[in-house]
């Protein structure tokens, strides 16, 4: 799990005092002046505003505090996201040490490994984050509540409807495991689908300099000593093509497994 930074922030927090100050000359004017007239009330508001700054400014000024805030990408409404999901994704360990059956508490620990890995992968990978949004937003908090009411009827395991509801939930679990794992490994194609085209393209680019040795194969294909540009981009791009389509494929199987 990546640890986040801590960023430290200075504040000025300001009495509420001076606006009960204020509050207060206004209620006191309306007693002493005609406040039905204009010009009552505009010299009720002039005291109050002066009454506000005055004892904002001269009496009680407030005091500075520091706040310390972790950071994970920057995103400070992603950050929030991310800083809760790990409560949760504490909670889904407590609950696996907690379960009294094996296989449901190596099914938790299987979802808790990979929502590790899925938070990760979007700390390391902007592009990761817009796949997250389901992730954060219902998938954890759906099961967080989910396992809360299993560890709530699991201790009392009073009547059928109790039991009924703890026998659904574990037969869930190895299901969202996998799908949590598929959806990890969906992210991960990001970087492979990258990496390959790095490496391929790396590789066009050595024997066009000349600087690999060709196979009788490649050799009997063509008489040519490099490859010309438009002959590396036709292969950059049948290289994503392919690359896309496997990732298409992960993306419907996930999309099947969560659904």
């Amino acid at each position: 799990m990546r640890q986040p930074t801590k960023k430290t922030l200075k504040v000025h927090i300001k009495s509420a005092l001076p606006i009960f100050i204020a509050a207060g000359v206004f209620a006191l004017c309306s007693l002493i002046f005609p406040i039905y007239n204009f010009w009552a009330i505009l010299l009720s508001a002039a005291l109050s505003v002066g009454a506000y700054f005055g004892t904002d400014l001269f009496l009680f000024k407030g005091r500075d505090a520091t706040l310390t805030r972790e950071e994970y990408t920057g995103n400070r409404e992603l950050d929030e996201q991310i800083a809760y999901s790990n409560q949760i994704i504490a909670r889904f360990r407590a609950a696996a040490e907690s379960a009294g059956d094996a296989s449901v508490a190596a099914a938790i620990t299987r979802i808790a490994d990979a929502s590790e890995g899925i938070i990760d992968e979007v700390i390391d990978d902007p592009e990761d984050r817009s796949n997250a949004y389901t992730f954060f937003s219902y998938y954890l908090p759906t099961l967080d509540k989910l396992l809360g009411y299993y560890s709530q009827f699991s201790a009392t395991r009073s009547g059928e409807n109790a039991n009924g509801s703890i026998r659904r939930i574990e037969g869930c679990l190895d299901m969202v495991a996998g799908a949590f794992e598929k959806f990890l490994n969906k992210l991960y194609n990001n970087e492979s689908a990258e990496i390959a085209t790095g490496i391929e393209a790396l590789k066009i680019m050595l024997r066009m300099d000349g600087l690999t040795n060709k196979t009788e194969m490649e050799r009997a294909k063509t008489s040519k000593t490099a490859y010309s540009a438009s002959e590396i981009d036709a292969e950059i791009e049948n290289i994503s093509k392919q690359l896309q389509n496997e990732a298409d494929l992960e993306n419907k199987q996930v999309a099947a497994a969560t659904h």
